[in-house]
């Protein structure tokens, strides 16, 4: 009887529920096991993923005919992994100006047709995109110029920006600390002045950490608002593509071609999107200073408690909150997507991860049905009572984006080391949740603190009140510069 697949997995997850009753269910299991055995089968491959590269010859000796340049040799410190060398690169009429004069780069798991997607992983060095994100299509449309791709952790999976293969993205502002991440390069190339504006993607905070550490505006929209046509996916219940630059001005401007595009927001998104919010929920919260003082650095406690008298906060509601079982559902989602996704991608051959990343990947093959179950079924309602509850009547929320200022780099590459560790589990504290929440958000840097970094100011809205946040965003920021 425990031979049978089936039975050893329903045995385990029993004794973690501390199930009672076993006995006759497992005997009744015994009964249909090589059924339910035999009915297994594995998650398809991403077809739209191609296998074999089959486009330009990269050579140096070609390298004028290419549509792009490979330079993954310097990209922790560019953010630039591919250089496009033809404009447009989609070869997308534009039919306005709106962002004309604007570059851009975009994280290297967002597809263009017949272009290399690798998702920062040297494994996929042969695969190609077989479809192109409508984000980039709308930005060459408005005259936006593509200038390369971006340098990211490994499959998304590190918000401090650690790439067991590439090497880890190194923060401009301090080459003694990292970059963040996942979307590190997206950051790096920014703050550099290599891009103007690079399209991330957020899942548990990887557009606003590494925009915070890297003293950048990161914008994090609604769950579901854009579309993820052509995204390699990591936990497809939680992705967005979010939007790094110098400035919210930037963001705004880039976000207002990409809400006004037909492929890029669908209509029931729209909807809810151009939908007239109450005018009497204009106040803003935000996180007791008391609260950050436990859980944050001094540099950052500071940063955020200054900023929020520089706002007259101090006779608005401040709010404590238990994230605890958020962060458990959150953590279980990607677990069990992102397992699922690198696996199918691979072809189950965890050979092929980092350690980092294979440690995260991996603890989604041992999460229950049930548990991943559970997370996605509370979702809905977690929200409404976030909104209800700890936003009460206040139209946003503000907390810091991050405990640490940015994280410290490793020594010797070592990311075993305690500081990593840490580093690793706090980075995310105040992101992680409005992903598992669905709710908009965008971080602002902070006047400069200690080692030339600044910490961020993470603003929170309610579903699909996403324009109204970056107004709020560029209200704030002129007051806490």
């Amino acid at each position: 009887m425990a031979a049978h697949s089936s039975v050893r997995i329903s045995t385990a997850v029993n004794e973690l529920l501390e199930s009672n009753g076993t006995e006759r269910a497992t005997r009744l299991l015994s009964e249909s096991a090589d059924e339910i055995d035999n009915s297994f089968s594995r998650p398809k491959p991403l077809m739209w993923l191609r296998q074999d590269l089959t486009g330009q010859d990269n050579s140096d000796t070609d390298e004028q005919w290419t549509q792009w340049v490979e330079t993954s040799h310097d990209s922790t410190l560019t953010g630039i992994l591919r250089r496009y060398t033809t404009s447009p690169v989609i070869a997308e009429e534009a039919t306005s100006k709106a962002l004309e004069g604007i570059r851009f780069t975009h994280k290297d798991n967002i597809g263009i047709m017949g272009f290399p997607l690798t998702a920062g992983s040297p494994s996929l060095n042969r695969r190609e995109s077989d479809c192109t994100s409508p984000l980039l299509l709308a930005i060459e449309s408005a005259g936006g110029t593509l200038v390369g791709a971006n340098h990211m952790a490994e499959f998304a999976m590190s918000p401090t920006g650690h790439n067991h293969w590439l090497g880890d993205g190194i923060n401009p502002r301090n080459g003694r600390y990292l970059s963040g991440g996942s979307s590190s390069g997206s950051a790096i190339a920014v703050a550099t002045g290599a891009s103007d504006v690079s399209l991330g993607t957020d899942t548990g905070g990887s557009v606003r950490l590494p925009a915070a550490f890297c003293g950048l505006v990161g914008y994090k929209p609604s769950n579901g608002l854009f579309s993820h046509v052509g995204l390699l996916p990591l936990s497809e219940s939680l992705d967005t593509i979010g939007l790094i630059a110098p400035d919210v001005d930037t963001v705004r401007t880039t976000a207002n071609v990409l809400f006004d595009d037909a492929d890029t927001v669908a209509p029931e998104s729209r909807h809810r999107l151009d939908a007239n919010h109450p005018a009497n929920e204009s106040q803003v919260s935000h996180l007791s200073a008391e609260t950050a003082s436990r859980v944050c650095d001094m540099d950052v406690t500071r940063a955020y408690s200054a900023a929020l008298q520089a706002i007259e906060q101090g006779t608005a509601p401040s709010v404590d909150f238990d994230d605890t079982e958020l962060n458990r559902r959150s953590v279980a989602i990607v677990s069990v997507e992102a397992a699922r996704n690198i696996g199918r991608i691979l072809d189950w051959d965890w050979s092929l991860l980092g350690d980092q990343v294979l440690s995260r990947a991996i603890r989604g093959t041992a999460i229950s049905a049930i548990e991943y179950a559970d997370a996605i079924a509370c979702q809905a309602d977690a929200q409404d009572e976030f909104v209800e509850t700890v936003m009460a009547g206040s139209r946003f929320l503000l907390t810091p984006t991050s405990p640490i200022l940015a994280p410290k780099a490793p020594d010797n590459g070592d990311m075993s080391s305690q500081q990593c560790r840490d580093d690793y589990m706090r980075a995310s504290r105040f992101t992680r949740v409005i992903n598992y929440l669905g709710l908009p958000a965008i971080t602002i840097p902070l006047p400069e603190a200690a080692d030339s970094l600044s910490p961020g100011l993470q603003i929170i809205g309610r579903p699909f009140d996403d324009r109204e946040l970056l107004d709020r965003a560029q209200a704030i920021s002129q007051i806490v510069r």
